[in-house]
């Protein structure tokens, strides 16, 4: 499976799966820059829930029903990706999304206008304040 980043922010990534030019998944990690809720806990762990330092919001939209390897690969991938931030609490939610999420290496306006879908899909609200800022090497 290869994977593309769409979008990158201060707080968010944006990432495509695809197969063979088919879009299979796409993962939106959230950085909260806070500790997770004790709503959050309590879905693992009951009453016993101590959060650590930084909680992820990680949302997989899913084109289709994913293979068990599939779904394996693209939680290895926020494994692998988050790992490397320290004290962090987060969960995965898959959903279905009948969309496909375009990039076309946008530049001003359609930048705009992913991040407009981006939000709709995943009931998000990332702002972009320097469009300009995707054809940045690291868009930090």
């Amino acid at each position: 499976m290869d994977f593309e980043r769409l979008l990158l922010t201060d707080s968010s990534e944006l990432f495509k799966f695809s197969i063979e030019f088919d879009d299979v998944a796409y993962l939106l990690l959230i950085d909260t820059f806070s500790k997770a809720p004790k709503s959050f806990g309590e879905k693992i762990l009951d009453d016993d829930f101590i959060p650590n330092s930084n909680h992820i919001v990680a949302k997989c939209g899913m084109r289709r029903e994913l293979s068990t390897e599939e779904r394996e690969s693209i939680l290895s991938f926020a494994e692998s990706m988050l790992s490397f931030k320290p004290s962090i609490d987060y969960t995965i939610d898959f959903f279905y999304v009948d969309k496909e999420l375009e990039s076309g290496y946008p530049e001003g306006q359609g930048v705009i206008d992913l991040v407009d879908v981006v939000n709709t899909v995943f009931k998000t609200e990332i702002v972009i304040k320097n469009p300009s800022s995707i054809n940045n090497i690291i868009q930090k």
